[in-house]
């Protein structure tokens, strides 16, 4: 019987999450027929082991290295037979009747694409979860850092409704750093850490795009799919803990090559989106921006890279 849903995890050395996150799918509740890929980018922690020894009803693909987050979903996206396609993060959990809500979702909605859930934090804490495209406004607000004007982002998401009708939604939607009324809602993009996309709309507007190697692909992603015609959708009553989750575009918190791309991946996204002249200007922000925080920073070299991109991307 041809599988109803298709599950999607890409894994580079999260061994203990990806073994949760495996328990968390085959947990679920009311999906049908599912077939689940993992596709492991050259852990070195044994993943691979675990998951054959624990799981061993998943499709298993081996890569060599680590040939990024687009390319490794390829891989299993041209393998996948279900109706509906999840991605799913290796460190990301399911509840037990997610999938299937989404599931019947998308069933129910005809002109919805994709569809994503709420992310929380292991406390509960909500996380971004959906966004609207990023604009030159809220790169400049992003780049110099503007948010930590107002301290607190409690404090931020409550004056976010405030701020969007002194100087527009734009504004707002930046200080509210994600949407959480909405059940269910209309957004630009969800997040990658969790997205379902009927069959159909995948053969219409293509897989990732690999020249993102991480970080962007998902929006690129959720552009296309409003380009051609359908809706993105944001379930808030459909929670998805997500372990980790921490932003790779804050220095402290990532290493040094995912912090990088993060950066490479914002200007390639304007390189295909917004054209020549944004791409200039996000590219001259990015060089004065990090000059400017470059003394202060304990990672001057990868500053230095990343200044040093902004100036000569093409």
């Amino acid at each position: 019987m041809d599988p109803l849903i298709s599950t999607i995890i890409v894994s580079y050395n999260t061994r203990d999450l990806l073994i949760k996150c495996l328990d968390s799918v085959f947990s679920s509740r009311d999906t049908g027929a599912m077939e689940v890929f993992v596709v492991d980018n050259g852990s070195g922690d044994g993943s691979r082991q675990a998951v054959e020894k624990h799981c061993p009803q998943v499709h298993l693909i081996k890569n060599q290295s680590n040939i990024g987050f687009a390319a490794a979903n390829n891989i299993a996206l041209k393998k996948a037979q279900g109706k509906y396609i999840v991605l799913l993060n290796s460190d990301a959990e399911l509840r037990k009747d997610g999938l299937a809500l989404m599931k019947k979702f998308l069933e129910e909605t005809p002109d919805a694409g994709a569809v994503g859930p709420r992310l929380v934090y292991d406390d509960g804490t909500v996380q971004p979860s959906a966004d609207s495209f990023p604009n030159l406004m809220t790169e400049f607000f992003h780049l110099f850092r503007l948010k930590y004007l107002i301290p607190g982002e409690d404090t931020r998401r409550r004056l976010a409704p405030a701020i969007s009708k002194v100087s527009g939604k734009t504004v707002g939607t930046y200080f509210q750093t994600y949407s959480d009324d909405m059940t269910p809602g209309i957004v630009d993009c969800v997040s990658g850490a969790c997205i379902m996309i009927k069959r159909q709309v995948l053969n219409r507007v293509g897989p990732l795009d690999e020249n993102f190697f991480m970080y962007m692909e998902d929006m690129d992603w959720c552009l296309r799919i409003r380009q051609a015609g359908y809706k993105v959708y944001y379930m808030r009553e459909v929670e998805v803990v997500h372990h980790v989750g921490m932003s790779g575009m804050e220095a402290d918190r990532a290493d040094d090559r995912t912090f990088v791309e993060g950066y490479k991946s914002r200007l390639y996204y304007y390189k295909k989106h917004r054209g020549a002249f944004a791409r200039f200007i996000l590219r001259s922000m990015t060089a004065v921006a990090f000059t400017l925080r470059w003394p202060f920073s304990r990672k001057r070299r990868v500053y230095a890279r990343i200044i040093k991109l902004a100036v000569t991307s093409s």
